[in-house]
């Protein structure tokens, strides 16, 4: 009968330990799909988010380059080689093949089109191909104008169907538009590759656009950009997991015909195992199909749980032979004594060599709760620990955060017999270590003994390092290791909701580098990312617990400052303390490969929270109110006002407007008459005037400002030079030997051909050069003062003549009107208009002539409106006057007409 139920006992108790093995093997198993599959989806929606951010990276700039075209009557080629020079595409956005502007042409124009683009430097251009067509799309403009781009001028697209449909869509609704695969020109003759092309409408300024009618009546052409999806790919490869497949489909998934790009390395058919993201971009759908290479999969072949479940089969077949033994009677073991002493010790060293094998952390504990075994495997710095661990409390050797869980798994295990999943780290030579805790229920040793546990730590360390590397590689900058953009807006939306909740206000400081392009460009990207990382060390040094400073991207920052105060009066005073030490931070010199670099920073800040307003918003905010700060002179700081966004607006329609006026006519000269102490007239000063047809008259306070930050002041000055030249050879022709002078901008006189050009404005009039005067102002000879005495001298030997404009009100430095090469200075109106009643501005003036007379230098005094202001001048030996009360501004033409009639 013992015998028997020997023979049953043991079966059963193997086929019990196999399924709880099998059981605990499949639970592995499950555990290491889902992490690869959890894997593998991060993955795939890094690169779905990477692409589509760099696509709308693309848009951007197809915007910004329909702004600058809609904002110009005529395009210079010069300036539209700049403008896209300096956007750097294929540094920063590869795959562009360049940037072009289509212009639809009605067929009565297009003789006239051709014979313009031929005058303006391109004789072989023509609209290809040929034929008589109602509507033309030729493409008039492409930069980088290279070899391969200029296959692309004069090129109908209305004559390739994917580009006709993309460019129709775009016309119809407004928005961007991408075509269809199609063959770009810049790939002839060689052919075989296919591209896309970006398309954006440009409408008539002004025009209505609510209607499809409207729309179509008001279209004057499209901004494109041509690129190889394959090079954005390949531009992308770094943010992208090596080992998952791309393949981009345009349309449906299902369609495997029509294919944007694919991988070279995935297979044909279909995947097991595939992720498809669809994409609207420029109003088509791409479906993304991500599929896991096999170096992917084999991340997840080498887990631990296969040799976990042969040891625990192993032990099954081991406990249930050990039941066999000992189920089969006194008898046969009394007989077989001696040989089941050597079975058992054969058995302990066989347990004790699988035991041995295993790698991870093996440890039994008692009812107590303390250690009394524990195994290393295979972990070499575990080794020694390993030993003292025996006697503690198992919460006793893991961080302080991980020991109630630990406490909570042995309940687990005792309420249900078996607890997984979590995790802890330890220490180890300096090193972490993080496992996995599985804890297993064993029973006393006799009836109504408590339980004592087997507890199974699983090294899990490579795993984690994984983890760490994604969330490293999703949520910061690769370059300095600060948060990215992506993290960045979501610690935006936390300190906005915590602001709205606490009452304490915070700011966004947004922090540009001054000149950093220079010193990358002159000294190498190894130099530019070496300064960055300094920078970023810079700004991480000055943050306070809760802060966060994140890189966005090149050489702009972005702090996040919270808990400055209740009030905007007191949180604006904090936020500029930070912003000042964040300036003066970033202004010590950058020491990189021994040599020093200096730098600058401007900075703008908006303060939070506002009512309605988001964090893409605030950033908007501060990006603005760091544009004012450089346009302000740079290295300055600026905060962002509710009219400031307002006033951008404003300053930029103005400047598009003042560009038109050069073009239209709009601007007119005037000139106001100089008198001597006799009251004749010697000469008169030209005065530029704008009439605008909807603003009306706009003061020259308000419009030479920004003609002089855009650079339209150097034509503006150019065409005043030749109005004044022009005049003074009238006023020759008639024997009057009249002085004009006219006012010369820091900017226009910096210019390196300037003496040149007024060389050859002289010799084209015929007027006398001595009667040329040239105002500038104190503030251009702070600057280069050895290099404006020079070009000064090389116009002084020509016989042009120098005036001091508003001289009192900038530096007045007698040093150097002792070195200059001067003819006259000009008192400022300031002064002479409380003249003679104000003592102190009477002293002035006189100091002034005196100073005039005893350098030789004629004085003209501006602004005089009284008698008794020209009654003093007059006495204090002035020679010569001007104001309103010798005559007012008027149109240049009369005047001349008046002193030709005097002089006859």
């Amino acid at each position: 009968m013992q015998r028997r139920w020997g023979w049953v006992l043991a079966p059963v108790l193997s086929l019990v330990m196999l399924s709880l093995t099998y059981a605990h093997w499949r639970s592995e198993e499950r555990g290491s799909r889902e992490r690869r599959d959890v894997n593998f989806q991060v993955a795939a929606e890094r690169i779905g988010y990477n692409l589509a951010d760099r696509m709308a990276t693309y848009e951007m700039v197809l915007r910004g380059t329909r702004g600058y075209f809609e904002g110009s009557e005529r395009i210079d080629r010069q300036e539209f080689r700049s403008y896209v020079s300096s956007l750097q595409l294929q540094e920063t956005r590869p795959g562009l093949k360049g940037i072009s502007l289509i212009l639809k042409l009605p067929a009565a124009s297009l003789s006239s089109h051709i014979e313009d683009m031929r005058q303006r430097g391109f004789p072989q251009y023509t609209v290809r191909p040929p034929g008589d067509r109602p509507t033309y799309a030729a493409v008039t403009h492409i930069e980088p104008l290279d070899a391969e781009n200029q296959r692309v001028l004069g090129l109908d697209a209305y004559m390739v169907p994917a580009a006709r449909e993309a460019l129709d869509r775009a016309a119809d609704t407004g928005a961007l538009a991408v075509s269809a695969l199609l063959p770009l020109a810049q790939d002839e003759p060689a052919g075989g590759a296919r591209g896309l092309v970006m398309y954006l409408p440009i409408y008539a300024n002004g025009a209505a656009l609510d209607t499809l009618q409207q729309r179509r009546a008001a279209l004057l052409g499209w901004v494109s950009a041509p690129f190889h999806l394959a090079e954005v790919v390949a531009g992308l490869s770094r943010e992208f997991d090596s080992d998952i497949g791309l393949d981009v489909l345009d349309g449906d998934a299902q369609d495997g015909s029509n294919h944007l790009y694919t991988d070279a390395r995935l297979e044909h058919g279909q995947a097991q195992r595939q992720a498809i993201r669809p994409m609207l971009f420029g109003g088509r759908t791409w479906n993304l199909r991500m599929v896991p290479l096999p170096a992917f999969e084999d991340r997840y072949e080498y887990e631990t749980h296969h040799l976990s479940a042969l040891i625990g089969a192993l032990l099954s077949v081991v406990l249930g032979w050990f039941a066999w033994l000992l189920a089969t009677g006194r008898a046969r073991a009394e007989a077989l004594a001696y040989a089941m002493t050597a079975e058992l010790r054969g058995a302990r060293d066989e347990l004790a060599s699988t035991l041995n094998a295993i790698p991870d952390l093996l440890m039994e504990i008692g009812p107590d709760g303390r250690i009394a075994y524990c195994r290393s495997g295979h972990l070499a710095p575990l080794a020694e620990p390993a030993r003292h661990f025996v006697g503690m409390q198992l919460e006793d050797i893991v961080q302080p955060d991980a020991a109630a869980g630990c406490r909570a798994a042995i309940q687990a295990a005792t309420a249900t017999g078996y607890s997984a999943g979590h995790q802890f780290r330890l220490d180890l030579q300096g090193q972490p270590y993080w496992f996995e805790l599985s804890i297993a229920r064993k029973p006393g040793e006799g009836p109504g003994e408590p339980p004592c546990f087997i507890a199974l730590s699983r090294d899990i360390t490579e795993r984690k390092n994984a983890e760490a590397r994604s969330h490293q590689l999703a949520y910061f900058d690769a370059l300095t290791q600060l948060p990215n953009r992506r993290m960045l807006m979501d610690r935006m939306e936390q300190a906005v909701a915590a602001a709205q909740t606490s009452k304490q206000m915070g700011a966004v400081l947004f922090v540009d580098l001054d000149n950093f392009k220079q010193i990358n460009d002159a000294r190498g990207h190894t130099v530019g990312d070496a300064m960055l990382k300094q920078v970023a060390q810079r700004l991480f040094s000055l943050l306070r617990p809760g802060d966060t400073v994140a890189r966005l991207s090149g050489d702009e920052f972005v702090m996040l400052i919270g808990h400055l105060g209740t009030d905007i009066e007191g949180a604006g005073r904090a936020a500029l303390l930070v912003a000042e030490t964040v300036r003066a931070a970033l202004e010590v010199p950058y020491s990189i490969q021994t040599h020093l670099y200096s730098s600058t920073s401007s900075i703008g800040i908006t303060l939070f929270p506002k009512q309605a307003e988001g964090t893409e918003d605030l950033l908007r905010e501060a990006d603005t109110a760091m544009y004012r700060a450089k346009d302000m002179g740079r290295n300055r700081i600026r905060f962002y006002e509710a009219a400031m966004q307002a006033d951008v607006q404003e300053r930029l329609a103005l400047e598009q407007d003042l560009k038109k006026a050069a073009i239209e006519g709009q601007l007119a000269v005037y000139v106001q008459p100089q008198v001597n102490a006799q009251g004749a007239v010697v000469g008169g000063e030209l005065l530029m005037r704008w009439n605008h047809p909807e603003r009306g008259n706009v003061p020259p306070s308000r419009f030479i400002p920004l003609a002089e930050a855009s650079g339209l002041i150097l034509r503006m000055g150019d065409w005043m030079i030749g109005q004044a030249c022009d005049a003074l050879a009238k006023l020759q022709a008639q024997g009057q030997a009249l002085s004009i002078s006219v006012n010369v901008s820091e900017r226009q006189f910096r210019q390196e051909d300037f003496v040149e050009r007024i060389r050859n404005v002289l010799a084209a009039t015929g007027a006398k050069p001595e009667l040329l005067i040239l105002e500038v102002t104190e503030s251009l000879l702070i600057e280069n003062l050895d290099d404006t005495i020079a070009r000064m001298t090389e116009l002084v030997q020509l016989g042009v003549r120098f005036s001091i404009d508003d001289f009192g009100t900038g530096y007045s430095s007698l040093a150097y009107l002792k070195r200059l090469p001067l003819y006259e200075l000009k008192i400022d109106k300031s002064f002479v208009q409380d003249t003679p009643g104000d003592p102190n501005d009477t002293a002035i003036v006189q100091s002034i002539l005196a100073v005039a007379g005893h350098l030789k230098l004629r004085v003209v005094a501006e602004g005089v409106e009284t008698q008794a202001q020209a009654d003093f001048l007059i006495q204090s030996h002035c020679e010569c006057l001007q104001g309103y009360l010798f005559g007012r501004p008027q149109p240049l033409g009369a005047w001349l007409d008046k002193q030709v009639g005097l002089g006859a």
